[in-house]
């Protein structure tokens, strides 16, 4: 296996969202790149890299920059766990990303409506949209591994530097952003980083917790079992490019 003709990249924050997917890669090799390790190989017979960014936007942006230029997948996947927003959704859900928002960009007096990202080229825009076939292959993979167990559902990811975990800063985002669904630390950093080199991305995201005054509770106990369940997805993705 070479690090070349990666069809998909796949990224997630911590150790327990990518180690089930690196320990199932045949012809694995890896390679170092600053504090990033890239792993790259077969999964269910679609050459992947797989990398653990950190967590947070910077960590996130950084990884998918590097994953960009050197590896030049074809479609990129950020993985792993999130606190349910949208009503209804519980612990143990999947969302899939039909567009992701930085919920914590705020520009106050300047007037910038919230969550605006600003490019280099003067464009700018707030809801980054997820490449809609991937993100449908995406759910198909995820109602497949559910088997009814799960509920799958799609929409709106809200990110920003923060481990939400109180009321308030769940009301916060749902005021500003009415329609997202989970909130997580690292998925619009990967979304503006594609949107910039036109890279096809979506997001997955298992809830380990309810993004409210239980949540620091609720995640050392579901955090693992969701990012199995996210890593199992990502895998039955793989199939099916």
């Amino acid at each position: 296996m070479t690090m070349k003709n990666i069809k998909l990249g796949i990224i997630g924050a911590m150790e327990s969202e990518v180690e089930l997917l690196v320990s199932m890669l045949e012809n694995k090799e890896s390679r170092k790149i600053g504090k990033h390790t890239y792993y790259a190989g077969l999964l269910s017979g679609t050459p992947v890299v797989i990398a653990r960014a950190g967590v947070g936007k910077v960590n996130a942006a950084v990884c998918t920059a590097a994953m960009i230029l050197e590896f030049t997948p074809e479609f990129i996947l950020n993985t792993g766990v999130a606190g349910a927003l949208g009503k209804g959704i519980t612990v143990g859900d999947v969302i899939i990303a039909d567009c992701c928002i930085e919920y914590d960009l705020e520009y106050g007096s300047l007037g910038d409506a919230r969550g605006s990202v600003f490019y280099p080229d003067s464009t700018s825009e707030i809801i980054m949209p997820a490449d809609a076939e991937l993100s449908s292959k995406l759910e198909g993979a995820a109602k497949a591994v559910s088997g009814g167990e799960f509920a799958v559902k799609r929409g709106a990811v809200a990110t920003g530097d923060k481990f939400v975990s109180s009321n308030a800063a769940r009301e916060d985002i749902l005021s500003a952003f009415p329609d997202a669904l989970c909130c997580e630390m690292e998925g619009a950093a990967i979304a503006q980083v594609c949107r910039l080199y036109s890279v096809k991305f979506s997001v997955l995201r298992s809830m380990s917790d309810s993004a409210d005054g239980e949540a620091e509770m609720d995640f050392p106990t579901f955090a693992k079992l969701s990012a199995d369940r996210a890593a199992r997805i990502a895998a039955e993705l793989s199939r099916a490019l």
